[in-house]
């Protein structure tokens, strides 16, 4: 072991085991097989090699005998576990079909279409999870529209809100996570194909038409151009990933705020445990959300790298792509299915937060109340009284309404402005429309 993704105490925690076996040294060679067929038969199909190739080439690589310490020390001298993939390969074929194994293709042809493969595999989980994580949030807004609590600016009370609304704020980045990588499905799943350096050279005149039957063959879409060298949409998929980890982290930074002692608002009903502190329930889902979320920025920076890639072929980048790639999707996949285990065991404490109401004494309602005497006055002497009344309520211990009626000579009706629900603006107009 030589990361916390793959350990067994805590890589699947780290990681989420699903989305990590399309990353497994079985998931890429089946990826690679499956390229090679395809490839064959598409190819026969064209009459780019002699008929009866492909059903030979299928038979010996769904059969085919691989030591993987073979791989190891090809990939240690070639950098790329593919040329000597293919020389195993061929060495259990007829020696008329070995000729026609990976015929006028290149290594990163195979490299990136298997990744692109396991890509579809990690999106179609990935989103999958997020459809849930989703239904639950609408489930939790829904429960919540109508409990009253105190918004936090810079971590200070601020004014009058719903938790609901507050949950939307973790809601609608998720849900335009989904919209963004449908949108960016099209483009990023592309078959390669492009030959040693991209002119399709080897594959002659029928080069354009084996790109079309061949993507559809694998069930992935035709490229305009070989990417070798264009990394922009596998970087915009590594972003995509650490951006939905990034707002998965949000959400646990607002629980383990709420869940401070000083605040108690929310807990969970397995909270970690101390070792001495028998008082501890240790808000653990919220960090570990907060932890992948700063992890996968730092992945899906160093991913950026691959994009200053040299020339038509650049191993730095194939190399670096390998290692960042798959620990940032594990993670980021691991994020999401942390966050519906949080739901899943979260407790709101609706009295908690009536009684941080109560201990606000009526400051929270400071906008409100500096809107409502600019009615009657400017702006700057409406600030400059309601900033008294509060520093008077903090200090006698009363309600800011009940020091700034004292010091104000106005016909408003003083309990009704009192009332937090008075001053909650359009957050259930804001809820409706977010929960479409």
């Amino acid at each position: 072991m030589v990361s916390a993704l793959d350990s067994e105490i805590t890589g699947s925690t780290y990681a989420d085991p699903d989305i990590a076996a399309c990353f497994s040294d079985e998931a890429e060679i089946q990826a690679y097989l499956a390229f090679e067929i395809a490839l064959a038969k598409s190819q026969e199909n064209l009459g780019i090699i002699p008929q009866g190739c492909a059903a030979v080439i299928a038979d010996a690589l769904d059969g085919a005998t691989i030591d993987y310490r073979n791989l190891e020390r090809g990939f240690r001298n070639d950098g790329i576990i593919v040329p000597e993939l293919i020389a195993v390969l061929r060495s259990q074929l007829p020696a008329g079909a070995a000729n026609y194994l990976h015929f006028g293709v290149t290594s990163q042809d195979v490299i990136d279409t298997a990744l692109t493969l396991r890509m579809k595999r990690v999106i179609e989980l990935i989103t999958r999870k997020n459809e849930r994580l989703c239904a639950q949030l609408i489930t939790l807004i829904q429960d919540h529209r109508y409990t009253l609590t105190i918004a936090r600016t810079r971590n200070q009370n601020a004014a009058p809100t719903i938790f609901g609304l507050k949950v939307v704020n973790w809601l609608r980045p998720l849900q335009r996570r989904q919209d963004a990588i449908r949108s960016m499905m099209p483009n990023l799943l592309k078959l390669q194909l492009g030959g040693a350096v991209g002119t399709m050279a080897a594959l002659g005149t029928q080069a354009e038409e084996l790109n079309s039957i061949l993507a559809e063959e694998l069930g992935l879409q035709a490229a305009e151009s070989p990417w070798h060298v264009q990394r922009d949409e596998m970087v915009g998929f590594s972003d995509w990933l650490s951006t939905t980890a990034g707002t998965v982290g949000k959400m646990g930074q607002d629980m383990l705020l709420l869940s401070q002692s000083e605040i108690a608002e929310l807990r969970f009903k397995q909270g970690g445990k101390s070792s001495t502190l028998p008082n501890k329930s240790n808000p653990v889902l919220p960090e570990f959300l907060i932890t992948l979320a700063k992890y996968t920025q730092f992945l899906s920076n160093t991913f950026k790298s691959t994009l200053v890639a040299s020339n038509e072929r650049d191993g730095i980048s194939i190399m670096l792509e390998n290692l960042t790639l798959p620990s940032l999707a594990c993670a980021a996949g691991a994020s999401i299915s942390l966050a519906s285990n949080a739901i899943d065991l979260l407790e709101v404490d609706c009295d908690a937060m009536a009684r941080n109401i109560e201990r606000d004494g009526g400051r929270f309602l400071a906008e409100a109340m500096s809107f409502q005497l600019r009615s009657i006055m400017g702006k700057a002497e409406a600030s400059r009284l309601v900033g008294e009344a509060c520093s008077a309520s903090l200090r006698n211990g009363t309600h800011m309404i009940d020091e700034l009626s004292s010091a104000v000579e106005a016909d408003f009706d003083w309990n009704s402005l009192k009332n937090p629900l008075n001053a909650l603006g359009e957050a259930q107009k804001i809820i409706d429309r977010s929960l479409g």
